[in-house]
């Protein structure tokens, strides 16, 4: 009986230590390990958590304790006290090729390199050649360049920018383009006289380039169409061509030949229309979705070629049918039968469009054709109908208040100049000017004459009845020019100056002479005649600090400002204001406005956002997206420009990129006005 005594006080003692072991000890654990304060953060946990302090007086745990053998529960711990590791970064760098410029010594190429990562952060870049040797860029504020020889094929050349987190973007310097396209021009119908005096009509004619001559008439009807290549192919083609009419129908291609040595291709077209116009398109699939598909011109390394669209127009049937050379009775007769020019062999070619002693004005034009005289012939009938002249038209190109003449065909000779005889570098007999450069000797009342333009200053108003033989002596010099109207493959669009001297007073006009045809009449002494009908446009275009001077990459020769052509018809448009219904060169954007009303300041923001979309582009070169996917303004710079560039907003784009809140010159010639 003691013995159990004992053993139950011997028990009551092991259960009363282990009930104070287990008081002491965690006392002990929490003194030597003193509680954080609440806001305090531990220095190795880049997250900060949020993390509890125990109480003064922890309450002794209470559950069981486990018996041998059991099971024992791990302890739980709070996500919020698990360190977070950042996301590993795998956004690539982006890398644009702003220019490619051909210089003296090589082939000069400029770009801009940007990444997520801080600006501290290193970007490693280099060009990789075509052998493997490689060449490092320094980027400097983001800006690269490097130069290389004339010969060397830039779509064969890689530029690579690796950013600190080892992600790489490896892009072409330049994508594969087409360098020529040479078609076939009639120049006129000859006779070739035999010794026996007979004799047969041959046809004259000229190989053309049709990307340096823009918008060709007189396409013969047989053509063999030569479409040279960029680069090299080892690999057969599908036929990436589609030519089609003004109904938009294909017309058959009769033959296709890759001249691989030579790598030029060959389209075959036979018994095309008289007199009609028609579009040749090139890589069709890259105008309208930017995705290539089954019938996509590449290049052996898998690069698509730029794509291309040109216009021509075949020869009509009263240029055709008659030979004009030589002086006996028949071929003067037929120069009777020629619409245009000839007129130093033959004035009968006058009476076309004049009466001899009575008119409807001063000019004694025919009182039938007073209202329309272009179009009695322009209507498809004895000469091409105009693109353009469909009932869907909206606006025209109407111009008789700005013309000599008071009449609808006042409208074509603001541009155009009926007297003016064919040639290949005048094909739309445009109105012509000269840029003289007068030698240095010549003086007006004791100041050098200088660089004179006669469509700023007529020649007349110095020579007078004399005029005539200086002019020859202008055309010898090379002064003689054309009043451009250059479009997309043919267009420099360079601002220049020349001098205009009134009253002894000499004054630098500026211009740009690729497009001023169109600036004959939009320039602000027509604005100010016109009681600002005609829009001046040239201020806008001679503005060296303008946002739409680009540099084309798609192997044109445009370093300047964009071709009127870009955004506007020629003749009339489906659009008010002659503004074209489609817009881009790759991943077009369609664009509608039918009347004033709609030009709010929605609809002319979203003008500008058919090409400032980062998909669209000209000349190789993408419009700039203002806001993200999700609609947030890509431009962190400023508040203002955080809230106007983002996708809800319905700011109008002249309310930052013009200096009068002028939508004309955010649209011709957009500039950034810094605002806080």
């Amino acid at each position: 009986m003691k013995v159990q005594i004992k053993f139950k006080k011997l028990n009551i003692m092991i259960v009363i230590l282990f009930i104070a072991l287990s008081i002491i000890l965690p006392s002990q654990a929490i003194a030597e390990d003193p509680a954080p304060a609440v806001d305090s953060v531990p220095i190795t946990d880049p997250a900060p958590a949020e993390v509890l302090a125990p109480t003064e007086n922890p309450s002794p745990a209470t559950d069981p304790i486990p018996t041998e053998g059991a099971a024992v529960e791990a302890p739980v711990v709070s996500a919020d006290l698990l360190v977070t590791e950042p996301a590993p970064d795998t956004i690539r760098p982006s890398i644009t090729v702003n220019s490619i410029s051909l210089q003296s010594d090589g082939v000069v190429v400029k770009g801009f390199v940007s990444d997520n990562q801080a600006i501290d952060q290193p970007i490693v870049m280099k060009v990789i050649y075509p052998d493997a040797t490689e060449e490092v860029l320094t980027p400097i504020s983001g800006s690269w360049s490097f130069k290389t020889d004339v010969s060397t094929k830039l779509n064969k050349l890689k530029i690579q920018a690796t950013d600190a987190s080892n992600n790489t973007t490896e892009i072409p310097a330049q994508r594969p383009y087409i360098k020529s396209i040479t078609m076939s021009v009639f120049k006129y119908k000859e006779k070739v006289y035999k010794e026996d005096g007979s004799y047969q009509d041959e046809d004259v004619t000229a190989d053309i380039d049709i990307l340096k001559h823009e918008g060709i008439t007189r396409a013969t009807l047989n053509q063999t169409i030569k479409i040279e290549l960029s680069d090299l192919l080892s690999h057969s083609i599908v036929n990436p061509f589609i030519v089609y009419d003004k109904q938009q129908q294909p017309v058959p291609i009769a033959n296709i030949t890759f001249d691989s040595p030579n790598n030029i291709i060959e389209l075959t077209l036979n018994d095309l229309n008289q007199g009609e116009t028609y579009w040749l398109k090139f890589n069709t699939s890259l105008i309208s979705t930017g995705q290539p598909n089954e019938s996509t011109l590449l290049d052996d390394g898998g690069l698509n070629f730029y794509p291309v669209i040109k216009k021509f127009t075949t020869v009509s049937n009263a240029v055709k049918s008659y030979s004009i050379n030589g002086y006996k009775m028949v071929e003067m007769d037929n120069l009777e039968k020629q619409p245009h020019g000839y007129y130093n062999n033959n004035v009968n070619n006058c009476t076309i469009c004049h009466n001899t002693h009575v008119g409807s004005s001063s000019s004694l034009q025919g009182k039938d054709l007073a209202e329309n005289y272009c179009m009695a012939c322009h209507d498809g009938t004895a000469a091409p109908k105009m693109e353009n002249a469909d009932s869907d038209i909206k606006s025209k190109h109407e111009t008789q208040a700005i013309t000599e003449h008071q009449t609808k065909s006042g409208s074509c000779t603001a541009c155009h100049n009926p007297h003016l005889t064919w040639s290949e570098d005048n094909q739309n007999l445009l109105k012509d000017h000269y840029v003289y450069e007068h030698p240095s000797s010549d003086e007006w009342e004791g100041k050098p004459v200088g660089e004179i333009d006669s469509s700023i200053q007529l020649c007349e108003s110095c020579h007078g009845r004399y005029t005539y033989s200086y002019k020859e002596r202008a055309e010898e010099a090379g002064a003689y020019k054309v009043l451009h109207y250059q479009k997309e493959s043919s267009a420099i669009g360079q601002i220049t100056t020349t001098d205009q001297v009134k009253d002894g007073i000499t004054t630098k006009i500026s211009n740009v002479e690729d497009y001023n045809l169109c600036f004959n009449c939009h320039n602000s002494e027509k604005q100010e005649q016109t009681n600002n009908k005609t829009k001046d446009i040239l201020s806008y275009y001679t503005n060296s600090d303008s946002k739409h001077i680009i540099s084309a990459i798609n192997g044109n020769s445009l370093n300047g400002q964009i071709p009127c052509a870009e955004c506007h018809e020629t003749h009339g448009a489906k659009n008010i204001f002659l503004l074209k219904d489609k817009l881009g060169h790759e991943n077009q954007q369609d664009f509608s406005l039918a009347k004033v009303e709609d030009w709010t300041d929605i609809k002319k923001r979203d003008f500008c956002l058919t090409c400032h979309n980062g998909k669209t582009s000209i000349y190789g070169v993408t419009g700039k997206a203002i806001y993200d996917e999700n609609g947030v303004s890509l431009n962190t710079t400023n508040e203002n420009a955080k809230s106007g560039h983002a996708r809800d907003s319905a700011e109008v784009c002249s309310a930052c990129h013009s200096n009068n809140n002028s939508f004309i010159e955010a649209v011709h010639g957009p500039v950034t006005i810094n605002t806080p």
